[in-house]
């Protein structure tokens, strides 16, 4: 059974790829808080791994920040083209960065796909290029997971892929209290009744104290009941949308 990966700093997750190829895609990134939005375009070739570092548009009331993104475009099976991705928005503190997320989805050209959300955050990819022939449509599923302490909830929410790893870390404070949220998960593949094993890892910091520490698993069906767990005196909950 696959563990789920450390969270490690973006920067050193992506090697940098060799010799440049043609770009013959275009990924679009959206970061939306509120009313807030922040955008960058990064071309792409089947293949080969992309890397942006830097200053990234603004749209909106808010703090100017900066966007590290990594992206590898695979080669397309059965027709589909799946993007892994990675991505950070930095904030006041280096060390903080306010939204990161990774994973894996499948994007069809001209479809922009809600691939992550947590903490108000919401990541939007659309990928653009001159496609020949007609892609094929296949429906992707949403895991909706949450951590709950009394009255706070931590929502993390991904369109997933089985047996791909898919991790948010968020970082806010209130006054003096610097709180740090981090989750990764892992979906098994499906069994012969749908069902599948939700592999999950969690921490929740307040300060220099930990509200909430563990991994676990969970086992979902797509469109079924969320199924909860304790986490210290807080509760992890998911639920597989179609």
């Amino acid at each position: 059974m696959k563990k789920i990966m450390a969270f490690i700093p973006l920067g050193l997750a992506f090697a940098l790829a060799g010799a440049a190829a043609a770009s013959d895609w275009t990924v679009d990134l959206k970061a939306v808080n509120g009313r807030v939005t922040y955008s960058h375009s990064q071309a792409l070739a089947l293949g080969k791994q992309s890397a942006y570092d830097g200053k990234v548009r603004m749209r909106g009331p808010g703090q100017a920040r900066e966007l590290i993104f990594n992206s590898l475009l695979n080669e397309p099976e059965e027709g589909l083209l799946r993007l892994d991705y990675q991505v950070e928005l930095t904030g006041g503190h280096p060390a903080r960065p306010p939204f990161q997320a990774s994973g894996k989805v499948l994007l069809r050209p001209g479809k922009p796909v809600l691939a992550a959300e947590a903490g108000g955050w919401k990541l939007i990819l659309e990928l653009k290029g001159a496609a020949e022939g007609k892609y094929p449509r296949r429906g992707a599923g949403t895991l909706a997971t949450s951590l709950k302490c009394g009255r706070k909830a931590y929502p993390a929410n991904f369109v997933y892929l089985p047996d791909e790893q898919y991790t948010a870390v968020q970082y806010d404070a209130e006054g003096e209290t610097v709180r740090k949220f981090m989750v990764g998960l892992l979906p098994n593949a499906p069994s012969l009744d749908g069902t599948f094993l939700l592999q999950y890892t969690l921490q929740l910091k307040e300060g220099g104290e930990t509200q909430a520490e563990g991994q676990g698993e969970l086992i979902l069906a797509p469109g079924g009941a969320k199924r909860t767990a304790k986490a210290g005196d807080c509760v992890f909950s998911a639920r597989a949308l179609r």
